[in-house]
């Protein structure tokens, strides 16, 4: 609310004192290295650098300080420690390595030189120490990694090589890298260093000869023959990422890879370690450079011999790892390249499958043999009664009108889960009222108010996912302030949320001033904080250091803290958990759990690597193809941009953070997974086994929904094992479509209650559909298994190729088609209302499949939808009704086809038959239009809409209606009974 000056003057009045702190240090530090300069006093200019760093540590320390603190409030100091002194221990190693290295290679160049003394050394050991910082991970998992006793099927190494060992050799071999071309460097520089300067004959410049330097010239020579034998240790290193990052048709290493960039590496490799070992020979520079009529060891004949030892080598390269498999490739292997990739196909296939956890699918096939009727219902009703007919967008809106109470509290968005209330399994969906800082008015989003006061959010809505009021509002569950819970299960003892998905700011809990709770009619209720989140304001130190992260100047000198209070920070969950675990990838959204009386997030954690070998990585390019968006550059499929370029995925870990003291918990749950192991074996105390998890929670595990986006991604191309169908990609699906909010986009994963194959009962699963690629026609479905007992199952149907299965675009087509349907729709959208049409769920039902889609309706002076209409379809058949149970039974029942459907809201006597007017209108105009462009199906279906519009108003007004001539002569009589209110 404020400006941008504002903020930094409100900025600067706060963290006036560690301004100053900050600016007297610098001060001290700058006036004691310029006063030591000028009197040429070393001992004053080393008192200046002390005085410096020390400043930059105290402040440094205070960071590092807090941090530790934070850690320790979770529980997990040890795991702190471990990364710092992994860190430290790195970035010393490599700074010592990387100033003895480069020293070693630029010592005797700088004899005499002191441009070049002291540079190279430090600017390597500089390097070592961001390389030291960063390379902390790759360490942990080197050291900690286990074999997996399966192999590569090309070179022989086993995949843990390439998970764990591989990214170090690389992080190691770019690190000498950087040495060995700073010691050239160096080297480089002392031969300009060493070069006459001009001098002046006559009226003319002219150069001098360079002058011998033995010590200069071995010098240079050598630190290139150094740099050789890195480059021959990264070309050894580039066979492996032959298996990594294919060039073709083949994620991996194809026939050109292996029978010719493979020889050709080992070729290569000689040739560059024979080259660093003749710049090494005294008598092998002294030839060549006889040969180019130079003076031996000048500084012109090293240069020499480095540049023609480096253009030699760098031409072999081209034209033996770049140009030869280049025409290879095209002579040899694409005029049979089936032929010849076929095994390489093959093991791209079974370790794409292997990496992204597809190897173990089960492939079903659903013949759609049946037929919906009254002993399907019954025998269904459990999954009947958890048909999902909230779309969360709406649900959204009408929490936000009459659940968030007041307008600092806020719905982030709306979960889905399922639980046992009174013996009966239900779906269900909810919400955390978090605070929201930002709604507060202006004069209001104080200091006090926002980290003193206003510091959590309270309790939950909740409600049946199926089930709504006579109005087309939902059925609530857990409601209102204080929360009210319709069932003792649901009941909360501990609704507020001090951690969560708003909570981006930090506050200080339990002080002398209590904290805002609910409000209650014209009153407020306030707390202080009884639990034990945050960390402790114990000292005064602590609030120094504290302010100096936070708060400035006011935290330090406010009188609110006490020593009970305690600092909340980080309380936003995924920032909370990556900063904890920042080697896992998360789930871009947590969702709530209610259990034994208090709110906790689930976030689903993944394992990832991008050096599986011959496995196909994700690109946005894939996906954006997979969701029929186009492939352009730059596309994101929405949370899917942080999984970018992995091609190892496992969803092994479900973290579980208290929305009321911070507590996080990891729980493995695919202990399996070799890269989950390591990181379990390099933090013992981090992790917990899956049956530590309490039963309460574990009864509302998810299957991630990004997790089955990716995996059906990979799917849709690698279900097809044989090569050649692979190679050709006959049998391609992409994610089916559907027309959401007006737009057609893919159909995302969504949650329904169903009964898998083997199971007692319906059981909590995520389901995906697919349809054949540039089709609508549905091909088959993904789902993957939540419930504890079936959890991590994945099931794919395939349906009769030969068969026609309606996909959700067709399904929507076919409403749009409807006469009298669409004619409703068109008249709501025009008398004051908006129409929204929710997701299409395709459910399948004994051997049948049943498609659902709400249809929602919201007035433009309400800003919140009703339900007002829900659309069935089976094969060829639809119905709509008011209720889910009425438009079934209109699938088999002899019911009118047409039911009568709810009008909108019109103000007036004359209500009615002002909608007739406007639908007989709307109709004409549409009918004419259609005449006019020669679009006479379209032409017809407007005449139906004209007729049924006249025949109503022939029954308000008592008046006949005539028969109008229908396209091409026909004559068209109205029939069915009418749309109205």
């Amino acid at each position: 609310c404020r400006s941008p000056d504002q903020r930094v003057r409100h900025l600067q009045r706060e963290d006036s004192v560690y301004s100053s702190i900050v600016l007297v240090i610098a001060l001290v530090a700058v006036a004691g290295i310029a006063s030591g300069t000028r009197r040429g006093s070393p001992r004053t200019v080393a008192f200046g650098i002390a005085f410096g760093l020390a400043g930059l540590a105290l402040f440094g320390g205070m960071t590092l300080w807090t941090e530790s603190l934070w850690f320790d409030a979770l529980g997990q100091a040890r795991r702190f420690w471990i990364v710092l002194g992994t860190r430290v221990g790195m970035m010393v190693l490599a700074a010592v390595a990387g100033w003895v290295l480069v020293h070693l290679l630029s010592r005797q160049a700088a004899d005499g030189r002191p441009q070049v003394r002291h540079w190279p050394a430090a600017l390597a050991a500089v390097f070592a120490l961001f390389w030291g910082w960063r390379h902390w991970d790759t360490a942990l998992l080197f050291w900690h990694g286990q074999p997996l006793g399966q192999s590569d099927p090309v070179i022989g190494r086993d995949i843990a090589f390439y998970l764990f060992q591989l990214p170090l050799y690389d992080a190691l071999q770019n690190l000498l890298l950087g040495f060995a071309l700073l010691g050239l460097a160096a080297n480089l520089a002392a031969v300009v260093v060493a070069m006459r300067d001009r001098v002046q004959v006559g009226n003319e410049l002219v150069l001098t000869q360079y002058e011998p330097d033995e010590f200069l010239h071995r010098s240079l020579l050598r630190s290139a023959a150094v740099l050789a034998f890195v480059l021959s240790w990264r070309l050894y290193l580039g066979r492996f990422h032959l298996l990594i990052a294919g060039q073709g048709v083949v994620s991996g290493a194809g026939w050109t890879d292996v029978h010719i960039r493979l020889p050709a590496y080992a070729l290569v490799i000689g040739v560059t370690v024979i080259v660093g070992i003749l710049l090494c020979v005294p008598a092998v520079g002294q030839r060549f450079q006889r040969r180019l009529k130079l003076e031996y060891q000048s500084c012109m004949a090293a240069l020499w011999t480095v540049g023609g030892a480096a253009a030699c080598c760098v031409g072999f390269w081209l034209v033996v790892l770049a140009f030869i498999p280049a025409l290879v490739q095209w002579l040899v292997v694409e005029p049979s390249e089936i032929t010849r990739e076929r095994p390489y196909l093959s093991y791209s296939i079974a370790h794409t499958r292997e990496a992204f956890g597809l190897q173990d699918v089960e492939v079903r096939h659903y013949s759609i043999e049946g037929r919906l009727d009254a002993g399907v219902m019954e025998d269904n009703q459990d999954l009947f009664d958890n048909i999902r007919l909230w779309d969360p967008r709406a649900l959204k809106a009408v929490y936000q009108q009459f659940q968030e109470i007041r307008l600092y509290y806020r719905f982030n968005d709306v979960d889905i889960d399922r639980y046992r209330l009174n013996g009966d399994y239900r779906q269900v969906m909810l919400a955390a009222r978090e605070m929201d800082h930002s709604n507060l008015p202006p004069q209001s989003q104080t200091f006090i108010n926002r980290h003193f006061i206003y510091t959590h959010g309270y309790g939950a809505a909740m409600s049946y996912a199926s089930a709504f009021l006579p109005g087309g509002l939902p059925k609530m569950l857990i409601e209102d302030l204080p929360a009210s819970s319709a069932h003792p299960e649901l009941a909360l003892r501990r609704p507020q949320i001090y951690y969560g998905e708003l909570t981006d700011s930090y506050v200080i809990v339990n002080s002398r001033e209590a904290e805002f709770s609910y409000p209650s009619g014209d009153t407020n209720m306030y707390i202080h904080y009884p639990g034990s989140g945050g960390v402790p304001l114990t000292s005064v130190w602590r609030r120094f250091a504290f302010g100096w992260r936070f708060g400035g100047t006011r935290l330090v000198l406010s009188d609110y803290p006490t020593s009970e209070s305690r600092i909340m920070f980080r309380r936003q969950v995924r920032q909370r958990v990556r900063a904890l675990a920042p080697f896992l990838e998360f789930d871009d959204d947590p969702y709530l759990v209610v259990h034994d009386g208090e709110l906790h997030w689930f976030v689903d954690a993944y394992t990832t690597s991008r050096r599986y070998p011959y496995s196909q990585p994700l690109t946005m390019r894939d996906l954006a193809a997979h969701e029929g968006a186009p492939a352009r550059f730059g596309y994101h499929s929405p949370g899917l941009g942080h999984l970018e370029g992995i091609n190892y995925l496992r969803n092994s870990v479900k973290v579980v953070v208290n929305a009321f003291d911070g507590s996080v918990r990891l729980y493995v749950f695919e202990s399996e997974d070799p890269v989950v192991r390591a990181w379990r074996a390099a933090f013992p105390d981090l992790f917990h086994d899956r049956e530590d998890m309490p039963a309460g929670l574990l009864a509302h595990i998810r299957y991630p929904v990004d997790m089955l986006r990716v995996q059906g991604t990979m799917y849709a191309r690698y279900h097809m094992t044989e090569p050649e169908v692979f190679y050709n990609q006959e049998d391609l699906w992409v994610r089916a479509t559907e027309k959401y909010y007006g737009r057609v986009v893919p159909v995302q994963p969504y949650y329904i209650m169903w009964q898998p194959p083997g199971a007692e009962g319906i059981e909590f699963v995520l389901m995906l559909p697919f349809t054949p690629k540039r089709r609508q026609l549905l091909i088959g479905w993904m789902a993957g298994l939540c419930d504890p007992d079936n959890y991590g199952r994945l099931i794919v149907y395939k349906f009769p190729k030969d068969s026609r299965i309606l996909g959700p675009q067709q399904v929507e087509t076919k409403i749009d088609q409807d006469a009298y349907l669409a004619a409703q729709m068109s008249l709501w959208d025009q008398l004051g209302s908006n129409v929204i049409r929710g997701n299409v769920l395709a459910i399948p039902v004994g051997e049948t499949l049943v498609y659902i889609e709400p249809i929602y309706l919201r007035a433009e002076t309400a800003a919140y939808p009703e339900l007002r209409l829900i659309v069935a379809m089976e094969g060829d058949r639809m119905h709509y009704a008011e209720n889910l149970t009425a438009a079934l039974a209109g699938l088999y029942d002899e019911v009118d086809p047409l039911p009568s459907i709810p009008a909108a809201a019109v103000d007036g006597p004359d209500a009615s038959t002002a909608m007739l007017v406007n639908q007989v209108n709307t109709a004409f105009d549409n009918y004419l239009d259609a005449l006019a462009e020669r679009r006479f199906q379209d032409a017809g279906r407007y005449l139906d809409q004209l007729q049924e519009g006249l025949r109503s108003l022939e029954q308000s007004a008592g008046e006949p209606v005539p028969v109008i001539p229908a396209p091409g002569g026909r004559e068209r009589s109205p029939g069915g009974p009418p749309i109205g209110p």
